[in-house]
């Protein structure tokens, strides 16, 4: 799948879930399927975007502020970039009486 419309997919649905929340855009020293697009790009979609070797070559990561629990579950999206899919992970629960720590 095209990194910039597997992107697009996973800003779409965290903005879904909490319109308010703030993410960074973690990829690949050399992402699977366009090694191009990372070169100058700082900004995406008001996301930063961040390349690091930690994040394997076939995933582009959508990493949540620590801010966005004030508001929402603290959700972190994966996106496999050679077939398109996107997996949520929960990192910590939204609680009305404040931050659960764990």
């Amino acid at each position: 799948m095209q990194l910039q419309l597997l992107i697009d997919r996973m800003i779409d649905q965290a903005l879904d879930l909490d319109p308010a929340g703030s993410y960074s855009i973690l990829i690949g020293n050399s992402p699977a399927t366009d090694l191009d697009w990372p070169r100058g790009k700082k900004i995406y979609r008001w996301c930063p975007v961040v390349q690091t070797r930690l994040v394997p070559n076939y995933t582009v990561v959508l990493a949540p502020s620590p801010d966005n629990l004030r508001t929402a579950n603290l959700i972190e999206f994966h996106g496999r970039i050679l077939n398109g899919d996107v997996t949520r992970y929960t990192i910590r629960p939204f609680s009305s009486s404040g931050p659960v720590l764990p």
